[in-house]
């Protein structure tokens, strides 16, 4: 028996040694969520491809809106009853 036989025959599947990234066989900073199992370079490169959008982004689209709503309801609401001077 060889030194190959001999180390090749260790089953690595716990740990971080049995897990690597599988854009780049990276074994450091491994995003495992959702069965991802990509190093978080690779997820910052990719992350639109794969279909992830910044929440914070959708945040202040969103509050952006409200508030264009709000300013519009708040015209027509002057416009439909005037202030009495």
């Amino acid at each position: 028996m060889g030194h190959a036989e001999i180390w090749d025959s260790h089953n690595n599947t716990h740990g971080k040694g049995g897990r690597q990234c599988r854009v780049c066989a990276n074994h450091w900073g491994l995003i495992r969520k959702y069965g991802l199992n990509i190093c978080r370079q690779c997820f910052r490169e990719y992350a639109k491809d794969i279909g992830f959008v910044k929440v914070r982004a959708l945040e202040l689209c969103r509050l952006a809106a409200v508030k264009l709503l709000r300013e519009n309801q708040r015209g027509l609401a002057e416009r439909a009853f005037p202030a009495r001077r």
